[in-house]
């Protein structure tokens, strides 16, 4: 989903991009005017989740003028909370284009490029943003983010780091700095950055992406019980849309023997993803675990007989 944030800046620079106007002494031509317009409005559906009602508008918008950046980059919004990705990526690449690679735009794009698992091209957007705005935390976090995703946690902390001295107040990076530092074999320094965080937003206690590492640096460090009630904290808040996150979670209550508590963060998974491969094997492990219990507990009644 579009950060409000983002988002806000975005709109906020509406009227000052160029689109598909056509001079005629000082004034657009009514197309250009007309766009706008519907671009405008467009956003402020986007900003109230109204999708189908802005994806209307947008696709007005794009009849109207074609070369309008602003047009592109909300239809493609739409069609990425619609589902509808590849076509979202198009648009958004076109947004791009329109826009003399605006670095809004370009983050945006980045991101859904890494959404897909594309990480070499969401961290040449980052790069690309960064060669002349190398004051955008967005672009230092999307850049770590694809970096992590290649496992290459060192850099991508780094990354991090650099994004937050740009923005100290940074949720999202800094669970993400909290994850590499434990992907790096130190679980006391990820649980002193969750720690710090809470201090400062303790409703971020509550997120479902801060239990789940909390729970795998407190696993790494064999403090099982409670390993497993933060695991059982995330998997009310880990959101259905991030599947990796959720297999990690069942991944980790598997391996505590939690079976129970595996299956039913195994089930709100498969619900959204059913064909996930990771999550069929997982269920398959789930259910041969389930099955010798079964057989374990049934041995005493059979020698009684």
């Amino acid at each position: 989903m579009l950060c409000a944030l983002a988002l806000a800046s975005i709109v906020a620079g509406f009227g000052m991009s160029s689109g598909c106007r056509v001079f005629r002494g000082r004034e657009p031509d009514a197309h250009s005017v007309k766009a706008r317009q519907l671009s405008l409005r467009g956003a402020d559906l986007l900003r109230r989740s109204r999708y189908e009602d802005a994806e209307t508008l947008f696709t007005e918008a794009i009849q109207n003028c074609p070369t309008d950046e602003r047009a592109h980059w909300g239809y493609a919004a739409t069609l990425w909370e619609n589902g509808q990705h590849p076509l979202a990526i198009r648009h958004m690449q076109e947004a791009v284009r329109l826009s003399g690679s605006n670095p809004e735009f370009l983050v945006r794009l980045g991101e859904m490029y890494l959404a897909e698992g594309d990480s070499e091209r969401a961290k040449d957007q980052a790069s690309l943003t960064l060669k002349s705005h190398r004051d955008r935390a967005d672009a230092w976090a999307l850049l770590g983010d694809s970096q992590a995703q290649q496992d290459n946690y060192a850099d991508a902390l780094e990354s991090y780091q650099r994004a937050l001295l740009i923005k100290s107040d940074y949720p999202r990076v800094q669970i993400a700095i909290a994850d590499s530092y434990r992907k790096v074999g130190r679980p006391l320094r990820s649980l002193a950055t969750l720690d710090r965080m809470v201090d400062i937003h303790p409703t971020v206690h509550e997120n479902g992406e801060t239990q789940l590492v909390r729970g795998l640096a407190l696993m790494d460090l064999d403090r099982r019980e409670e390993a497993v009630a933060a695991l059982k904290a995330a998997s009310e808040g880990v959101p259905v849309e991030k599947a990796d996150r959720l297999i990690e979670l069942v991944s980790a209550q598997y391996q505590l023997g939690e079976l129970v508590d595996a299956r039913l963060s195994l089930g709100k998974l498969l619900q959204h993803s059913p064909e996930h491969p990771d999550a069929r094997l997982l269920q398959s492990q789930i259910n041969t675990s389930f099955e010798v219990l079964a057989s374990k507990s049934s041995e005493p009644a059979r020698l009684i007989r």
